[in-house]
């Protein structure tokens, strides 16, 4: 019972023995007088054909800045090898073995716009055998290829990168490269790139040096940017921070703050230039989209500031700068049309006119009212003239009748006059250099008869005092009311200028991105 135990037992091992030696005696016979220097054809005049293709696995990364595309792919290599033939009969039905890629022949294929140091960055895997010759050689490489990074519409963009593969040192004579397909069966999405294509090419070139063609397969890889990122963390913010230039415009022009406003939206834009500017390649072939974005907008967002500087009321001294005062008068009439054109509005010469003639009825009261003798100032001033000049007119702002300038019995006062002006639109003008005709009371017969009697004009002198200093400070009064009515002037138009930059900023600003959004090849993926 034991013996026939025992000749099971051998019946079942000696196939597995005989097994094992059927590999052994073939990997015997395939490296037997084998040379991995010899190209493996029956004819020396004949050209290997490779085949050649790939999978590509995923996009590691792109460097925007050196123009590198990483990229996981699988390399597929196939060719003939006569020299690795095998009968599976003879050797165990045997119909394939793995062997090292460095004991068998391999074409020198390589990248060539690779960018790694090593250069040849697949990892040598073993090759696949099989009993007709055919040997297949799929290594995996983490390649480091260059990529011409198109800028133009960045962060819009589409980019189409290449790997172009060749033999280094076999002319298209010994080595011929046939293009099989790129699959992109095995791909992993990226979170930046969003893959559109790839694409195989087969192509020819003739060097200089040499009279032999060369042949290479080219690999183009077409990738687009996804633009979520970008939108939320450069575009967004620039247009909310543009948007506040907005508000620059409708703060005073004397204030501060339209300065600082202005410089800190400026400050902030370039900051997301330079942002930008870092993760660009140092080129001169195009601008990105969004950097021409951020130069018009940085250079709308000038405006306030600019206009803050140059209408600033602070600054103007129009004594030492009389072209103040010229462009003060050049602009009344531009100002007036554009505010009643953007406010509206009636607001400039009938209420400045009725601001004067309040003032000037002020003065004119003061001087009118009578004195303990009865006399007003305007009559001892008037009797001064004459006595001095002997003619019965002076100088003064404007013919009037007797009614407006008084009867010397003090019946005239402030409050009347305030409340003669709250009623009237518009009052009549008056000015010290214009000629005033002397009242019907004051003919040559009263004066002679006021020269007749020295105890009236004991106090002339005082009078002739009182006069002058009333002249000097209804001119100071006038000068002054001048000076802010031109203020008033420079300011009314700093608003007429903030309202037309802010109706032609919003303008800009609306152009601008609709511009942006109808080059941009798509705005979301």
């Amino acid at each position: 019972m034991s013996w026939k135990v025992l000749c099971i037992f051998l019946l079942i091992l000696v196939p597995c023995v005989w097994a094992g030696d059927h590999e052994k005696k073939l990997y015997a016979k395939l490296a037997e007088n084998y040379n991995k220097l010899a190209r493996p054809v029956r004819n020396e005049t004949q050209a290997v054909l490779v085949l050649l293709g790939m999978d590509y696995q995923q996009i590691l990364d792109i460097d925007e800045k050196h123009q590198i595309m990483n990229s996981n792919v699988w390399l597929r290599m196939s060719w003939i090898d006569h020299y690795l033939t095998w009968n599976p009969e003879e050797y165990g039905n045997i119909k394939e073995v793995r062997l090292p890629i460095g004991n068998i022949w391999k074409p020198d294929v390589l990248l060539y716009n690779s960018v790694d140091q090593q250069f040849d960055s697949t990892w040598p895997v073993n090759a696949v055998v099989f009993h007709t010759g055919n040997v297949t050689w799929i290594p995996p490489a983490i390649i480091r290829s260059s990529c011409a990074i198109d800028i133009a519409y960045f962060p819009f963009d589409t980019q189409h990168c290449t790997m172009k593969f060749g033999s280094w040192t076999y002319s298209g004579y010994f080595t011929d490269l046939v293009n099989t397909t790129i699959s992109p069966a095995t791909y992993k999405p990226n979170g930046e790139w969003e893959l559109l294509s790839l694409a195989s090419e087969r192509s020819i070139f003739f060097y200089e040096c040499c009279p032999e063609p060369y042949y290479d397969v080219t690999f183009t890889v077409s990738i687009r940017r996804r633009t979520l990122y970008y939108g939320f963390n450069l575009l967004l913010p620039c247009m909310l921070i543009s948007s506040l230039a907005l508000l620059s415009f409708t703060l005073p022009a004397d204030c501060g703050e339209k300065l600082n406003l202005g410089v800190t939206i400026f400050m902030s834009l370039c900051v997301f230039m330079i942002m930008v500017a870092e993760a660009m390649p140092q080129t001169s072939d195009a601008l990105p989209l969004i950097q021409i974005y951020f130069s018009c907008i940085i250079n709308r967002s000038q405006f306030p500031p600019s206009i803050s500087r140059t209408i600033s009321t602070d600054e103007f001294d129009f004594e030492k700068n009389p072209a103040c005062l010229v462009a003060g008068d050049f602009g009344n009439g531009t100002t007036d049309v554009l505010e009643m054109a953007l406010f509206n509005s009636h607001h400039s010469t009938e209420s400045k006119k009725k601001q004067r003639q309040y003032l000037i009825e002020v003065e004119r009261h003061i001087l009118t009212r009578p004195n303990s003798n009865g006399h007003s100032a305007i009559d001892k001033a008037i009797h001064l003239d004459l006595s001095t000049n002997h003619s019965t007119t002076i100088k003064s702002p404007k013919k009037l009748p007797n009614s407006q300038i008084g009867n010397g019995n003090g019946n005239g006062n402030i409050e009347s006059i305030m409340n003669k002006y709250a009623k009237m639109p518009n009052g009549a003008g008056y000015s010290p250099t214009r000629n005033m005709t002397v009242p019907q009371k004051y003919n040559m017969s009263n004066c002679n008869n006021n020269n007749s009697n020295d105890r009236h004009f004991r106090d002339d002198r005082h009078f002739h005092h009182i006069l002058n200093e009333l002249r000097v400070i209804s001119a100071r009064v006038r000068k002054e009311e001048a000076m802010h009515a031109l203020q008033a002037d420079w300011m009314f138009a700093s608003r007429v200028v903030d309202r037309v930059c802010f109706l032609l900023f919003s303008f800009f600003l609306f152009l601008c991105t609709a511009i942006i959004s109808y080059y941009a090849p798509h705005l979301f993926v």
